[in-house]
């Protein structure tokens, strides 16, 4: 583990030796600080909801731009063969690099917790709801350092480095749009389960094709009759089966 902790601290002070970790962080904080505005305090919603979706989105250009210079920037300063040349193992090197990386993503993260001082104040928050949701971010985070160390490996200029991690990532978000245009179950599955958005933004929705769907209606509850004071049941492809109110309160 010397060797992890002996990279992951050379990595660490390489990032603040330059000004792309405060410059990443502080575009990050800037633009969380806004969306949680936005989200938050203008709409009098305390909830995290929309905030983390927005924080998800940011991360596909910051990750990026932390991740691209892990094995990229050693070819443009003209270390990699001193690096290769040090008594470490492989996974050393690429564990030393990638904790180093995680921690400026937490270091981000950490800064948004500023962001829950007005909430705590002036509501009463879900907190296990709001702790989940930042879970889910670092984990989203991590993966997506992951896949910029692995392009960052393959090309020596750190720029196509970065442009690549944000080509894949923002086709990973996005592909689950292509489920709207798939008729085949398979298909339809396969988008929804590679689509990085459906699982950070919704990861307790029925995994159900939309034909199934219709073939095998589910009751629910009614929306307008919840908020008049009934709890009544619906087939939503039928509305003749809604219970009567008066019948509910006999």
């Amino acid at each position: 583990m010397n060797g992890v902790i002996a990279v992951y601290q050379k990595e660490l002070a390489l990032y603040f030796r330059s000004p792309i970790a405060y410059f990443v962080v502080s575009v990050f904080l800037i633009g969380t600080g806004y969306f949680f505005t936005h989200n938050v305090l203008l709409t009098n919603v305390a909830t995290m909801d929309s905030t983390f979706q927005n924080m998800g989105i940011m991360l596909t250009i910051v990750c990026p731009v932390i991740s691209m210079r892990l094995y990229a920037g050693e070819h443009s300063s003209r270390t990699m063969e001193l690096l290769l040349t040090l008594p470490l193992k492989n996974w050393q090197t690429v564990l030393g690099k990638f904790l180093g990386a995680a921690t400026i993503l937490l270091l981000m993260t950490a800064g948004t917790f500023i962001d829950l001082i007005p909430m705590y104040l002036f509501a009463e928050p879900e907190t296990t709801t709001i702790l989940s949701g930042y879970l889910g971010f670092v984990l989203l985070g991590l993966a997506y350092l992951a896949i910029g160390q692995f392009f960052s490996v393959l090309t020596k200029n750190q720029i196509i480095a970065a442009l690549l991690t944000v080509s894949v990532l923002l086709a990973f978000w996005f592909i689950g749009h292509l489920q709207t245009f798939q008729s085949s179950y398979f298909w339809w599955r396969l988008f929804e389960y590679l689509s990085f958005a459906n699982h950070f933004s919704n990861p307790k929705r029925p995994h159900r094709h939309p034909i199934a769907a219709r073939a095998q209606p589910t009751p629910r509850q009614n929306v307008g009759q919840k908020i008049f004071g009934c709890a009544g049941l619906v087939d939503p492809y039928r509305r003749d089966h809604a219970m009567p109110c008066h019948e509910l309160h006999q």
